[in-house]
C-alpha cells in the first residue's frame, strides 16, 4: 500500500475511534441527556462548581472512566500482540504467549484468596507474578541451551500451563460462597469495576510502553525479516528482543489487574490491521492500537447492553473473535503472512 494511502487509512481509523468513543458514552440502560451533559460540562469547566445531577454522575464517574479504560486496554492488547507476532515471526503469537497472562491471572486469584481485594492488592500480585512468569520462560529457554525463538515459545507454553494449574488450585481451595465467585468473575474479564483510579494506574503503566513501542517500531520491520537480516542492518537482535518483550510484558500485566483476562483481541486485531493498512509497522502498529480500541469498545457495548446483567467481556470477544480468526486463517495470504 502506498504511504499516502496508509496515512489516509490511519486517519480514518482515528476518526472512527473518536466516533465510537463518543457514541459509547451514551449507550447503556440508563439514558443520558446530551444537552444536560453539555450544560453541566460548561458549569464544571467555566464556573468550577460542583454538580449534583444523576446524568452527570453516571456520565463522569461511571461511563467516561470505563470507556477510557476499554480503549486503553484494547490498544495495549493489540499493539503487544502485533509486537509479539513480529518478534517471534509467528502469526499465532498473542499477549499470552510467554505466560504473562496466566501468571498475572494467578496473581489476581492469589490476591483475592489472601483477602487483597482492593485494586492495589490484585494489581501488585498481578504485576509480580506476570514478571515472574516471563522470567521463568526466559530462564527455561536459556537453561535448555537451544538457540532460537521456538524454545522461548515452548517454554512459555509450559509456564502458562503451570500457572493455569495454579489458578485451578486456588479456585479449588477458595471459599465457594465468598472467594470463588470473585475469582471466577474477575478472571472472566469485565470493566464493571472501572473508575478513575483504575484509569490513572493504567495510564501510568501503559502509556510509557506505548511510546517506547512506537519509537522502536522500525526495529519490528527489520526483525520480522529474520535475525540474520536484522543483524546485517545493525540491529542488536538479542537485546532489542528482550527490550520489546519486557516493555510488552509491563504493558500487559495491568490489563489483567484492571479488566481480567480479555481474550482474542491481541491475536485477531493485528491481522486486521495488517490486512487493511499493510505490514509496515510504521503505520500498522498504531493502526492495530486504534483498531483494538474500536473493537473492544464495540464488544464492551454488547457486553453491557445485550442482556439485563452484564456479560463477561471474554465471552463476547471469544464468540466474535474465534469465527473471525477462522476467516482470517482462510484468507491468511491476503493478510500478509505467507508462512
Amino acid at each position: 500500500m502506498h504511504i499516502q494511502s496508509q496515512r489516509k487509512t490511519l486517519t480514518l481509523l482515528i476518526i472512527l475511534l473518536i466516533s465510537v468513543f463518543i457514541i459509547s458514552l451514551f449507550i447503556g440502560r440508563y439514558k443520558i441527556s446530551i444537552s444536560e451533559i453539555l450544560t453541566n460540562m460548561g458549569t464544571r469547566i467555566i464556573r468550577e462548581e460542583s454538580i449534583n445531577s444523576n446524568d452527570w454522575n453516571v456520565f463522569f464517574y461511571i461511563r467516561l472512566p470505563r470507556i477510557i479504560l476499554v480503549t486503553i486496554v484494547g490498544a495495549i492488547l493489540s499493539m503487544t500482540g502485533a509486537t509479539y507476532q513480529s518478534v517471534f515471526r509467528n502469526p499465532l503469537a498473542s499477549p499470552s504467549i510467554l505466560g504473562v497472562s496466566a501468571g498475572s491471572a494467578f496473581g489476581v486469584a492469589l490476591g483475592i484468596l489472601l483477602n487483597k481485594e482492593g485494586l492495589l492488592g490484585p494489581y501488585l500480585f498481578s504485576f509480580s507474578f506476570g514478571l515472574i512468569a516471563v522470567f521463568l520462560t526466559f530462564y527455561i529457554s536459556v537453561w535448555s541451551k537451544v538457540k532460537g525463538v521456538t524454545v522461548l515459545v515452548l517454554a512459555g507454553m509450559a509456564v502458562t500451563s503451570f500457572f493455569n494449574a495454579g489458578v485451578s488450585l486456588i479456585q479449588y481451595l477458595a471459599d465457594p460462597y465468598e472467594k470463588l465467585p470473585n475469582i471466577v468473575f474477575w478472571l472472566m474479564g469485565g470493566f464493571n469495576r472501572a473508575g478513575w483510579r483504575e484509569v490513572y494506574i493504567s495510564l501510568f503503566s501503559m502509556v510509557p510502553g506505548i511510546i517506547i513501542l512506537l519509537i522502536l517500531r522500525w526495529h519490528l520491520n527489520v526483525m520480522s525479516m529474520g535475525d540474520e537480516e536484522a543483524i546485517s542492518m545493525g540491529v542488536n537482535v538479542k537485546w532489542t528482543r528482550i527490550l520489546l518483550i519486557f516493555v510488552s510484558t509491563v504493558m500487559i500485566v495491568p490489563t489483567v489487574a484492571v479488566a481480567g483476562q480479555v481474550t482474542w483481541i491481541g491475536l485477531v486485531t493485528p491481522h486486521i490491521a495488517r490486512y487493511i493498512i499493510g505490514a509496515n509497522h510504521r503505520y500498522m502498529l498504531p493502526a492495530a492500537g486504534v483498531l483494538g480500541g474500536i473493537l473492544l469498545l464495540i464488544m464492551d457495548n454488547i457486553a453491557r447492553t445485550l442482556t439485563p446483567s452484564e456479560i463477561p467481556i471474554s465471552i463476547v470477544t471469544a464468540f466474535i473473535g474465534a469465527p473471525f480468526f477462522v476467516y482470517l486463517l482462510i484468507r491468511r495470504r491476503e493478510s500478509g503472512w505467507n508462512q
